[in-house]
């Protein structure tokens, strides 16, 4: 523990990151303390400020890119409590109406022109906006602290404990079970050193990207066939204008399904029994209409723009090429090939588990193992098991992983597709004496590693 490290009352649960889901997560308690279920304790840890990945302030994203879903399934969405907590459910949902889109387009006096509008797609800066207004107003039972996490442990009473350093120095808070939010970190992309200049990620800033000429058209490879691709072509394309973007992906590009059948699964993932699926129909479900796939606006935006072309082949080598290039290697359908390129941006994704491995210290990771199974190690793919209520399962006290979960409990607890479902599983252990119960066969699971491509 530093020196200088003050301690802050601990609380019941711990947020690492002030974005979406913790936004739904601070309204639920907000809620449920004002109807008399509490007192619940929440502490959120924001290394930057709230929303800023929506806003634009942090990575790529410029914040102009357009919402991939609709912003109607707000923080509260399904706005079905009763599966989780029974009849009590009702009166939550009710609260949680004050902190829905609607309310916030009402306050900003927007609502009428928006749905006289057509209910259009809104920007990420516009959803930035709204969740930050959320956060505002959930105060009952909320901490929100700034700083960044540099470490996380146990401590003897067998609680979270969690460092964090900020501009006035740095602090310790508690917490009896630690949600861990955001992406993570980008996942690693070998290279050789000489091209390291020309070679960006998911989460350069945009001031790395000002090293692109400005002047001149210049040639840039995007690795990565999803939504990181995606938003990386689209902030380029108007950062850069006389860029061109060859864009690789492992598979035929697709765009998401928006059908009521697909949606109902990231809306209510019991429905269709997602628990008692195969793995192999599940890791299809998820490649199909999450991962790997385009949201529809934003693929259309592009669609007839001759910058942009697509290539389908897995990149399995970067170094360089004649002059200054970046030479590409990658398996097409045809065989081997390869290119060459000015600069390169690697949106092959994000790894949770990374992030996690760089604030546990070797005791812990290694508790942590023993109790779960082998975890930090494992091959790339390989989804760790996550129950119920978004936890690593085996683990005590509980460390939820919404981001981790789409395999195991529902395509909708990684994304926005179900903000109100995934707080009512983090916060139902909270709960106990409320009413609801899971389907009988969550608990006949046997605890399983599955694996996705």
């Amino acid at each position: 523990m530093p020196a200088e490290s003050s301690p802050i009352p601990a609380a019941d649960l711990v947020i690492v990151g002030a974005g979406a889901k913790a936004a739904g997560i601070a309204t639920k308690v907000h809620v449920l303390n004002n109807l008399g279920h509490g007192p619940i304790s929440v502490t959120i840890v924001e290394g930057t400020e709230p929303a800023a990945s929506w806003l634009g302030l942090n990575g790529m994203t410029s914040g102009e890119e357009p919402l991939a879903v609709t912003p109607i399934k707000d923080i509260g969405f399904p706005y079905q409590s009763f599966r989780e907590f029974g009849e009590a459910g009702d009166a939550l949902d009710a609260g949680t109406i004050d902190f829905s889109w609607q309310r916030y387009m009402i306050s900003r006096r927007r609502y009428a022109r928006w749905i006289d509008a057509g209910s259009p797609s809104v920007r990420h800066r516009d959803y930035g906006e709204y969740l930050r207004w959320v956060l505002a107003k959930a105060t009952d039972g909320i901490r929100l602290l700034h700083g960044q996490v540099t470490e996380v442990s146990l401590d003897e009473e067998r609680r979270w404990q969690v460092e964090v350093a900020s501009s006035e120095g740095s602090f310790r808070c508690a917490g009896g079970a630690l949600v861990l939010t955001g992406p993570g970190t980008h996942r690693a992309f070998p290279h050789e050193p000489s091209v390291a200049s020309r070679v960006f990620h998911c989460d350069s800033r945009r001031s790395d990207f000002a090293h692109l000429p400005e002047d001149r058209p210049c040639d840039v490879a995007v690795v990565g066939g999803g939504e990181s691709a995606l938003s990386c072509v689209m902030f380029l394309r108007g950062f850069r204008p006389q860029a061109r973007f060859t864009i690789y992906t492992p598979m035929l590009p697709l765009s998401r399904g928006e059908s009521f059948l697909e949606n109902r699964v990231f809306s209510n993932p019991d429905e269709v029994e997602w628990e008692a699926l195969d793995p192999e129909t599940r890791r299809d479900f998820v490649k199909h209409s999450d991962r790997g796939v385009f949201d529809p606006p934003s693929l259309s935006a592009i669609a007839y723009d001759d910058r942009c072309r697509f290539v389908t082949g897995r990149v399995t080598d970067v170094g360089a090429g004649s002059g200054e290039a970046v030479r590409l290697e990658y398996t097409a359908p045809g065989g081997e090939a390869g290119s060459e390129h000015e600069y390169v941006v690697n949106c092959t994704g994000f790894d949770l588990l990374a992030q996690l491995r760089n604030l546990f210290g070797p005791e812990l990771r290694d508790e942590i193992e023993s109790r779960v199974g082998p975890l930090w190690e494992g091959a790339r793919g390989v989804e760790v098991p996550i129950g119920r209520n978004l936890e690593l399962r085996g683990m005590e006290p509980r460390l939820q992983i919404p981001g981790l979960a789409g395999l195991s409990q529902g395509p909708g607890f990684a994304n926005l597709g179900a903000l109100g479902l995934l707080s009512n599983r983090v916060l139902r252990p909270l709960l106990p004496g409320l009413g609801g119960a899971p389907p009988a066969h969550s608990s006949e699971l046997p605890d399983q590693s599955l694996s996705i491509e």
